[in-house]
């Protein structure tokens, strides 16, 4: 996904980045800055999770399962219907520099916190969402994975539609 979604924006000009199809609408460099500051929000949280959890011999063996919380996320961002994004990962009025090689980077990183997080059991591994009020019980590190998983694929779509404009 990340791959698919770097021959897609790559080529583009910075000024290809920014338009909107319309007003009001995102702009790819928009969609981009949505995905890092999603992840931006979670990052020390989920780095806070991950450095006090404790391995787990037999974690490989363990079922993972979504939790209440995290499976209506997850559903959410499947169903295709636009959503309306929480006010803490819109995009400001414009995307910050070098958007699409912070996006890239992060999400390699994200790769390699799912590596390393695979000796834990993440249905005990716990973190709260930045989206949702501070009493709403927390994801586990399944459900954060998985959502961001599906929220990138979500949004590549929409990448490749908007970036079809310019022929790319």
């Amino acid at each position: 996904m990340r791959q698919r979604i770097a021959d897609r924006v790559r080529p583009l000009d910075p000024s290809q980045l920014v338009e909107r199809p319309e007003p009001g609408a995102w702009s790819v460099g928009d969609v981009l800055e949505h995905l890092c500051r999603t992840e931006d929000a979670y990052g020390d949280d989920l780095a806070a999770a991950v450095a006090g959890a404790r391995a787990d011999a037999g974690a490989l063996g363990c079922a993972w399962k979504s939790s209440l919380i995290g499976g209506l996320i997850a559903n959410s961002l499947q169903n295709g219907k636009p959503l309306k994004s929480p006010k803490v990962f819109r995009p400001g009025p414009t995307p910050r520099s070098g958007v699409v090689e912070a996006f890239l980077a992060q999400e390699i990183a994200f790769v390699m916190r799912m590596d390393h997080a695979a000796s834990f059991d993440w249905r005990k591994v716990h973190v709260a969402s930045p989206a949702l009020p501070r009493f709403m019980p927390k994801l586990n590190l399944g459900d954060v994975f998985r959502v961001h998983v599906m929220h990138v694929a979500r949004h590549a779509g929409q990448i490749e539609r908007l970036a079809t404009r310019f022929g790319v």
